[in-house]
Formats: structure tokens, C-alpha cells, sequence
């Protein structure tokens, strides 16, 4: 018995009080061979993720994003549009609305003001064939619209303190993280219908079959005439070089797709997309606040003695272009491109310093000390002067050489920034302006004057109605590359006489005409109208 009850002690309990162990205490878990023998593997279940489940609208839009990503790809990027991509952006913003009306979104006032300056802009496309301002204007749309379903998602009024965080949230972190969401949705609403199974299984029987139908094509007509004859004659009917263009923008579109269907998705699903707080944006701006400020004005006082040093020496040089006197040992073209590049690259500079000298100071914001907004003023009053002299030297130079498209966009920009400069400016001595709201006005009044003035025609019009006396045959070589906008201006009858005294009208003319029929697409916005009445 005593042996029985020995052996019984030697055997490890498995449900019972360990040896040693306090009586009730649980026993210390035990992974593998143990002091008192082998014990028990703990098994881990993997939660579950449950599938996301789609409603009826999300699935009709998931496949209305597929066209819309194609029209995109087809009308945006891969082709040079005019009407086309005005009804493109027309047909998107309009679907867009609706889907946030339906949705249960509100819109307010400034919402449907944003809106409509999206529909206004949405006509570029149709008033300019200048590819840099249709490019320029693409990005702005698409940031405009994904900025536009932000704040209507989230009753939030544009260009609001943290605007440049929703921006960045809004039209690049939410539409990525959400990025499956279409391809999910569309295999949702393909597993759902006997046709939609019958769809899908045909699409991945067509992806199967494509690769080697090519390669057996291509051993075949290696092998036979007959059969090169017959399959050259049907890939010349179907036009190879147009077929593989077709699915290199398929391809393209399944990106654009995802990443419109996932702007909508992640904005109508707030609870689950992480949300921003002000709260979260002021600690960024603190976080972000770690160099101290004796360091910044150390670095900052050598650059402001430069240019006190610098504009005291060239006073008399800079200030002959606001009296319109060209110094005697320049030309008009030496004393306009003699420094103004440096002057605008030094725009720039001034530009990110002030940036940098007010978000990552360590007392800026609501506790920013007297030195850092003096620092700051004369930074901006330097620049505000450097600006105005290469502006003035630009003005001057226009007047007697004419403009070019450099010209125009330089000028342009070194306006733009200069009314920024005069907000941080007003910003230093009025606390409570919130300056984004008008630098973005004023960002959009400019991009539409850029936009709406048709620079192109501008410059062409200029050229010959203010410089006809001093063209050259180089000057209308430029003129007439630039776009359709220049050459609606040069065939116009009017300046026939200017232009043959220096070359051949007609040569202009021809080639204005030949560059319509260069693409299906050229011949559908304003200019290309104006070229074929006159030329009629």
C-alpha cells in the first residue's frame, strides 16, 4: 500500500495541485518537457476576419468605377483630349455626387461651391490644347474632387486650419488603404448572380487562353505560309498596335479603378478608416518642433546680411529696370537673363526657409516669440523686393524681345508666391488669420487665369500685334510648335502680311491643318474649331 501510495506520488498531477504548490494556487503554465513530465501544447486560434459585406449601391458603383477608370486612363493620360475629357470629369464629379447624396452625405454651401469651381476647371480641356496646362490641371481636378468627397464625408468646411493634413489624408492615406475594396466588391457581386459567376469564369478563361493563343500563333506562322498569309491579313484588320494599347490601358485602369473606388469607400465608412482630430494634427505640428530657436536665427542672420550687402551693392543695376533703363553694357536679353534665374531660385530658397524656421522651431505657433516673426518679416520683405526687381526686369525684357512660354510661367509663378509672401507677412502681426483659406483663393483665381487666358494664344497674339517689326523666322518656328492655341492665332488672316513677310503663310497654315489630323483627338477643343472655320 505504501509502495502503491509512493508511486502514485511520483506520477505528475494534471489537474491537480502541483507539488510545493499553495492549495489554491493554478499551476505556473507549462510549454513542452517540464520539471515534472511532458505537458500539454497551448493551441492559438486565429481569430477570424470576417468578410466585408457590400451594399446594393457599392456594388452598382464598384462596377460603374471600372468605366469611369478607363475613361480616365482612355481621355486623361493616354491621349491628347479636348471635349472628351470635359465630359469625362462632367460624367465623374456627377456620379461622384450622387453617390454621396445617396450615401446620406449633406453638402454644404462651401461644398457646392468647391464643386462647381470643379465642373468650371473641368472645361479647360476644351478651351486650351496646351498639353502643360492640361497635365497641370488633371492633378488639380483629382486632388480637387478626392479633397471635395473629405470634406463632405466629414462636414467639414474647405481649406480649414489643418487643410493640408485632409489633403493628404483624404486624396492619398484613405484612398490606399482601402485600395482592395473594389476588387472585393466586384467578387462579391460576381459570387452573388448565376451571370456574374458566368462573367468571371469567361474573363479568367480569356486571360488563360490569351498568352498561348499568341505564342501557338506565332509557332504557326513560323511553320506555315498559309497560315502567316491568313493571320497577318487578321492582325492587320484588327490593327495589332491599337489591340496591345487596349490592354495596356486595361492594365492601367484596374489601378485607377482601386484607387477611386477606395477614396469613395474609405470616406462613406468613417468607423473603419482611422480619423483625424485636431487633436492628432496639433501634436504633429509639436512633435515636428525640436530644433531650438537660438539655432535658427544663428542660421538665418548670415542670409539676411547677404542680402542686405547684396541689394545695397546692386542697387543702381536693379532698380534701372524700375525705370525702364537698360544699363549701358547690356543688351535687353543679357540684363533680363543676368540673374533672374538666381533671383527666382533664391525665391525658393526663401521660401522653404521661412517654412522651416515656422514648423520646426521650437517656440513657434500660439507661443512664437518677437525675433522669430522680425526673422521672418525680413525674409519675406527681401524676397517680396527680389521678386519685384526680377519681375520688373521680366516686364522689361517682354516689352522689347516678346513673350515665350518660359517667359509666362516664370512671371506667373514669381507672382503667385509673391502674394503668399504678403500673407505670411500679415500672418506676423495677426495672430487669428488663418492664412489658408485665402493663399488657396488666391492659388485657384491664378490657376484659372493661367488656365482660362489660353497662354499659348496670349503669347501669339502679343508677339504679332507688338512685336511684328522684329520677328524672326525662328520666332514663328516657335510660335507655330506650341500648340493649337498659338496656331489659331497665326492663321488668322489678319496677320497674313506679317507672317509672309518672314515666311510662308501658307506653310503655316498647312501645318496648323496637318497637326489636327495627327490623332482622332486633336480636333476636339476650341482652338482646333477656330483653325478649320478660318481655314475652311
Amino acid at each position: 500500500m505504501n509502495e502503491n501510495n509512493n508511486t502514485m506520488n511520483n506520477i505528475p498531477s494534471q489537474g491537480g495541485i502541483q507539488p510545493g504548490a499553495q492549495p489554491g494556487m493554478m499551476p505556473p503554465p507549462m510549454v513542452g518537457q517540464g520539471t515534472y513530465g511532458p505537458m500539454p501544447y497551448t493551441s492559438y486560434v486565429r481569430p477570424v476576419k470576417e468578410p466585408t459585406v457590400f451594399t446594393k449601391p457599392e456594388k452598382i458603383f464598384a462596377l460603374i468605377t471600372v468605366v469611369l477608370a478607363f475613361l480616365f486612363i482612355q481621355f486623361a493620360i493616354w491621349n491628347v483630349t479636348g471635349y472628351f475629357t470635359t465630359l469625362f470629369y462632367i460624367i465623374m464629379l456627377t456620379a461622384v455626387n450622387i453617390y454621396l447624396r445617396k450615401t446620406d452625405n449633406t453638402f454644404m454651401t462651401s461644398h457646392k461651391v468647391w464643386a462647381a469651381v470643379m465642373y468650371l476647371f473641368s472645361t479647360v480641356f476644351s478651351i486650351t490644347a496646351n498639353n502643360t496646362i492640361k497635365s497641370l490641371n488633371v492633378i488639380f481636378l483629382q486632388i480637387g474632387i478626392a479633397y471635395l468627397v473629405y470634406c463632405v464625408t466629414h462636414d467639414t468646411k474647405p481649406f480649414g486650419r489643418f487643410a493640408v493634413f485632409e489633403i493628404v489624408k483624404g486624396s492619398v492615406a484613405d484612398p490606399l488603404s482601402h485600395f482592395d475594396k473594389e476588387f472585393s466588391a466586384i467578387n462579391s457581386t460576381a459570387k452573388d448572380s448565376h451571370t456574374g459567376k458566368n462573367i468571371k469564369s469567361l474573363l479568367i478563361g480569356i486571360i488563360i487562353a490569351l498568352p498561348l493563343t499568341l505564342i501557338v500563333g506565332g509557332l504557326l506562322m513560323s511553320a506555315d505560309a498559309g497560315v502567316e498569309h491568313m493571320l497577318s491579313g487578321f492582325l492587320n484588320f484588327i490593327n495589332i498596335g491599337n489591340f496591345f494599347s487596349f490592354i495596356a490601358k486595361l492594365i492601367f485602369t484596374l489601378p485607377a479603378a482601386g484607387y477611386l473606388f477606395g477614396l469613395l469607400y474609405s470616406h462613406t465608412h468613417k468607423d473603419k478608416t482611422k480619423q483625424l482630430t485636431e487633436e492628432y494634427c496639433d501634436k504633429a505640428c509639436k512633435d515636428a518642433r525640436k530644433i531650438s530657436n537660438t539655432v535658427m536665427y544663428t542660421a538665418v542672420t548670415p542670409i539676411c546680411i547677404l542680402y542686405v550687402m547684396f541689394f545695397i551693392s546692386q542697387v543702381n543695376y536693379f532698380l534701372s529696370a524700375f525705370r525702364g533703363i537698360l544699363p549701358e553694357e547690356y543688351d535687353y536679353s543679357q540684363y533680363a537673363r543676368r540673374g533672374f534665374f538666381e533671383l527666382f531660385a533664391i525665391e525658393l530658397i526663401n521660401a522653404a526657409v521661412i517654412f522651416f524656421i515656422n514648423f520646426f522651431a521650437k517656440k513657434t505657433g500660439e507661443e512664437k516669440p518677437a525675433a522669430l516673426k522680425i526673422y521672418t518679416v525680413v525674409i519675406s520683405v527681401f524676397t517680396l523686393i527680389i521678386t519685384a526687381t526680377a519681375i520688373s526686369k521680366m516686364a522689361l525684357y517682354i516689352s522689347n524681345c516678346g513673350l515665350t512660354q518660359l517667359r509666362v510661367y516664370t512671371t506667373w509663378f514669381m507672382v503667385l508666391t509673391a502674394f503668399m509672401f504678403i500673407y505670411v507677412i500679415i500672418k506676423q502681426f495677426k495672430k487669428d488669420l488663418s492664412i489658408i483659406k485665402p493663399a488657396a483663393v488666391t492659388f485657384v483665381l491664378m490657376f484659372g487665369l493661367l488656365c482660362f487666358s489660353r497662354p499659348d494664344a496670349l503669347i501669339a497674339k502679343y508677339n504679332l500685334e507688338f512685336m511684328g517689326n522684329s520677328l524672326t523666322g525662328r520666332d514663328i518656328e516657335v510660335m507655330k510648335n506650341m500648340s493649337a492655341d498659338s496656331q489659331a492665332v497665326l492663321v488668322y488672316p489678319k496677320y497674313a502680311n506679317i507672317i509672309s513677310s518672314i515666311t510662308s503663310y501658307e506653310e503655316v497654315c498647312r501645318y496648323a491643318k496637318n497637326g489636327l489630323d495627327k490623332t482622332p483627338y486633336n480636333e476636339f477643343n476650341l482652338s482646333a474649331a477656330i483653325i478649320r472655320s478660318r481655314l475652311h
